[in-house]
């Protein structure tokens, strides 16, 4: 076999990218029972099977009928590229577009045995059924036509990857929030039930109740609903801003009350130092409420098409703000 050109490289790449998409696409909307347009990117491409068939083939194709050679040398280099994309991409976006966490020997859930031993008998389908075909197809291509649909699926993949980089950060950015504001809140409420006790106040819990709104969800798209139960979140967190403020609120009047009475001087420094204390609460809460205003419905929207094209997703780096996004998910599934 003569050695391929530069753009029938390229080439090749693109339609394994391809042929991994629609299978990819294929399999999960069976699963979900629905359509999934799976996969990091826009465009029906799936890069980790490009770039997995094209490793395989540098890999094997000189031992070409010596199946047992072929399938090794596929499960080792598309284990590699698995674990260096999956490694890279969570520690970019501080996401995993796949875990294989609750598998059987696995290496920080980026790769496993199983997936693995799929990946060496995808290495002979891919010698023995696959490529011929394709290659044959990239071979009987003219030079220049080859070259020129390589450059415009090259111009249309540099696009899909920018939006979906910059997608994928605005995930991480909303994650970041969502978990930055759920530690503030928790500072907030300790320290007024702090103050509270300080001031031998009650100290109020729970949550106070935010209106119901009109049940339009009948027909209503799964993207459309997360995207809501998203801004009804924001909606919680901001009544909830506002009851920590009323509390500290109380609590400043109640300080300065007794401050206007005459006091022992060790008193009024403790309630003084309160009183700043306080005004630091006040503080918090106002930085916390802008933190909730910041975000936009834009990033929640760029947040629902990624959590529904890799429904597999997870993230170490924000737990609870992610288990929150995939609570919301599941409700909707199990309502389906």
């Amino acid at each position: 076999m003569e050695p391929y050109t530069q753009d029938q490289w390229v080439l090749l790449f693109f339609l394994y990218s391809v042929l991994g998409w629609v299978w990819e696409s294929c399999y999960v909307s069976l699963k979900s029972r629905q359509w999934v347009n799976r996969g990091f990117l826009h465009g029906p491409w799936l890069p980790i099977y490009g770039s997995g068939a094209i490793v395989i083939l540098l890999l094997t194709l000189p031992a070409r009928g010596r199946p047992a050679l072929i399938f090794l040398l596929g499960m080792v280099g598309a284990t590699v590229l698995e674990y260096v994309t999956g490694a890279v991409m969570e520690r970019l976006f501080h996401m995993r577009y796949w875990d294989y966490s609750d598998k059987p020997l696995n290496v920080n859930g980026h790769i496993c045995l199983p997936v693995s031993i799929a990946w060496g008998g995808f290495s002979l389908l891919l010698i023995y059924l696959l490529h011929p075909p394709v290659e044959e197809l990239v071979l009987w291509l003219p030079g220049a036509v080859t070259e020129k649909v390589c450059l415009c699926l090259a111009v249309l993949f540099a696009g899909d990857t920018a939006l979906s980089v910059q997608k994928a950060l605005d995930l991480k950015g909303l994650l970041t929030s969502l978990s930055a504001t759920g530690q503030h809140l928790q500072a907030l409420e300790k320290k007024l039930r702090f103050a509270a006790g300080q001031l031998d106040m009650e100290p109020e819990g729970g949550r106070p109740p935010v209106p119901a709104g009109p049940d339009h969800r009948a027909r209503e798209s799964r993207r459309a609903y997360l995207l809501r139960k998203l801004e009804e979140r924001r909606d919680r967190t901001s009544h909830l801003l506002a009851g920590l403020s009323r509390r500290n609120e109380a609590a400043l009047a109640k300080v300065q009350q007794r401050l206007a009475a005459p006091l022992e001087d060790r008193e009024r420094l403790r309630l003084e130092e309160l009183h700043t204390f306080l005004l630091g609460v006040e503080e918090g809460i106002r930085k916390t409420q802008a933190e909730v205003y910041a975000r936009r419905t834009r990033d929640f929207q760029r947040a629902v098409d990624l959590l529904y094209r890799n429904p597999s997703a997870t993230s170490r780096h924000h737990v609870k703000a992610f288990q929150t996004l995939s609570a919301l998910k599941q409700k909707r599934e199990r309502k389906k």
